[in-house]
């Protein structure tokens, strides 16, 4: 079982949007724009909807970062792959 300390922790961790931000540049970077890359975009954009599923009726203290993390993933994508034909 997990302690719930850890547990709120994990979670802060998955809504932060520098989180998935970073993800997302990492992914770009390291893949640019394949088929490998749509699909991990893919399977996290689920997540990304299984998170907002999670969390439910939308809390006005979270709805901000909580719904920023989405586009700030895609963002950073861009972005990583922008990098990745600049500098491969």
């Amino acid at each position: 079982m997990i302690k719930p300390y850890v547990k709120n922790w994990i979670l802060t961790i998955i809504d932060s949007p520098l989180s998935w931000s970073t993800i997302g540049f990492v992914t770009g970077l390291a893949l640019g724009a394949n088929l490998a890359s749509m699909w991990i975009m893919f399977l996290a954009l689920i997540c990304y909807l299984v998170l907002l599923r999670y969390h439910g009726v939308a809390n006005p203290l979270t709805e901000t970062k909580l719904f920023a993390t989405g586009p700030s993933f895609l963002i950073c994508w861009v972005f990583g792959f922008m990098v990745n034909g600049w500098a491969f």
